[in-house]
């Protein structure tokens, strides 16, 4: 299995885990990466895996957490674009990072 394929495997999982907690989620496979709905129709929190290809990655690159724990890394996405209630400028008073 090549890096991509590996990638695109650990996106596929933290979707289901995302779709689990009732978030809408797509799959972009051409970035690779997870464009996560807000509250604010039209605006996306881009989900990726790292350069490393060890952790997901999203809000300009400080929000990571280990792709190994894909069950946490869905936890931690959910809360982020629950408490940005759909800004995404790292304003929201409840970040949870």
């Amino acid at each position: 299995m090549n890096a991509r394929d590996v990638e695109l495997r650990l996106l596929a999982d933290l979707r289901a885990s995302l779709l689990g907690l009732g978030l809408a989620v797509r799959l972009d496979e051409a970035m690779p990466g997870l464009l996560v709905a807000t509250a604010n129709p039209g605006l996306f929190v881009w989900v990726f895996v790292g350069a490393s290809g060890r952790t997901f990655t999203w809000r300009r690159d400080d929000s990571k957490h280990p792709v190994d724990d894909v069950a946490g890394a869905a936890g931690k996405v959910a809360r982020f674009v629950t408490a940005q209630a759909g800004q995404l400028n790292g304003s929201a008073n409840d970040h949870f990072d």
